[in-house]
């Protein structure tokens, strides 16, 4: 949906577009300005406006078509959330980006109620550190989706030199102390070897060094499946008279 609205933008008329729901229906969507980013934005105060020079030319094209992707993307994600309150009575949050791993971070943002966009640059150049990196690297190891407890643990105790005190209060033994993606990341002689000697062994996933790297690296490659009839689990919140949905929404093409 995103590709076929991309595809019939009109680069002279940007801040009055209009949303297609329907290929066969003209008139089945919304009007929305495609010049901005819908909901909030990380980094908050790095900005981004799309004019018709963005699209078909040569200057920073990659950039430009990840900017209108993630643009229409955020803007089909509002209208959703809008459409879900309204009709069902659910509030939610979104989270919007290129990969399933950056989505439920940067969702996690603007609880309850809001939706986050990640905007690009989403690689590093020699002018520009990438926002992906910046941003996971601010994460403590045991936060990022697909690092499980005991995979934490281990990474922890080890940048650390040391086992990590524990809250034993808490019903799954929190960290008192916070090791962070970029403390990992950029340890010394740290990367798929280490991790494997760490994680490796009888019993373990395969390839699950060069998995948790990157992760820790901001690279996740995995699809998103269809949506069953019947969901596995959903996460709902009871606060103050109304229900909050949490989910991501994969904005893909370009990008890590």
């Amino acid at each position: 949906m995103v590709d076929y609205n991309l595809e019939i933008l009109n680069a002279n008329s940007l801040q009055t577009s209009f949303f297609h729901l329907s290929r066969n229906d003209p008139t089945v969507g919304f009007h929305f300005d495609c010049t901005n980013i819908a909901g909030h934005t990380v980094p908050e105060h790095q900005s981004f406006q799309v004019s018709k020079i963005a699209i078909g030319t040569s200057i920073d094209r990659d950039t430009n078509n990840l900017y209108m992707r993630l643009i229409v993307g955020s803007h089909l994600a509002q209208h959703l959330r809008h459409q879900l309150e309204e009709h069902q009575g659910y509030s939610s949050t979104v989270g919007i980006s290129t990969s399933k791993l950056v989505s439920k971070l940067v969702g996690n943002v603007n609880k309850p109620k809001g939706q986050t966009t990640l905007i690009p640059p989403y690689s590093t150049s020699h002018d520009d550190e990438s926002n992906v990196t910046s941003f996971i690297d601010e994460h403590d190891i045991g936060k990022v989706p697909g690092i499980g407890f005991k995979t934490a643990q281990k990474i922890r105790d080890h940048v650390l030199a040391r086992p990590a005190a524990f809250d034993a209060g808490l019903v799954y033994g929190g960290t008192k102390e916070n090791v962070k993606i970029k403390d990992v990341r950029l340890f010394p002689s740290m990367g798929v070897e280490v991790l494997e000697k760490l994680l490796g062994g009888s019993g373990a996933p395969k390839d699950i060094a060069m998995k948790v790297w990157g992760l820790i690296n901001g690279i996740d490659n995995s699809e998103v499946a269809h949506a069953r009839d019947v969901p596995q689990q959903i996460s709902i919140v009871c606060t103050r008279n109304y229900f909050l949905l949490s989910r991501a929404i994969l904005i893909p093409g370009a990008g890590r």
